[in-house]
């Protein structure tokens, strides 16, 4: 995913950088579904972020689940904090505002996941989704 957006000429730079650790034991999951909600994460937080940006992602494990977590710098003001899952909200103008509201929908109503997020002035704007590792 990570070498996909790379290759993407919108995300000229902007620096993906790939942390973390391995979630240890694997993840059964449907890899579509997880893909999809990962993908909306990664691709969310390159729009976010701007030339000079460097957007991280992460995977760990998190006792029984395995935590993905997509970072960028910027922050979020309070008004997009409150209504960032609700369906066809966008900053990003008309016909958009799926992406966040397909994440939660997708990991929570279909992998028994959950997502959420924080965004704070001087950490930047983290988006996780949690799965258990036994979710087929």
């Amino acid at each position: 995913m990570a070498a996909f957006y790379r290759a993407q000429p919108w995300t000229e730079g902007r620096r993906i950088l790939v942390a973390g650790s391995s979630p240890g034991p694997g993840l059964v999951s449907d890899r579509t579904l997880v893909g999809r909600v990962l993908g909306n994460m990664l691709k969310n937080a390159l729009e976010a972020s701007g030339p000079g940006d460097t957007v991280t992602l992460e995977c760990a494990g998190r006792g029984e689940e395995a935590e993905f977590s997509v970072r960028n710098p910027q922050v979020m003001p309070p008004e997009v904090r409150r209504q960032v899952f609700q369906r066809s909200f966008s900053t990003k103008g008309k016909g958009r505002g799926l992406g966040t509201y397909g994440m939660k929908l997708l990991a929570e109503r279909h992998l028994r996941g959950r997502v959420s997020f924080d965004s704070e002035p001087g950490a930047g704007t983290t988006f996780r989704a949690r799965f258990p590792r036994l979710t087929a």
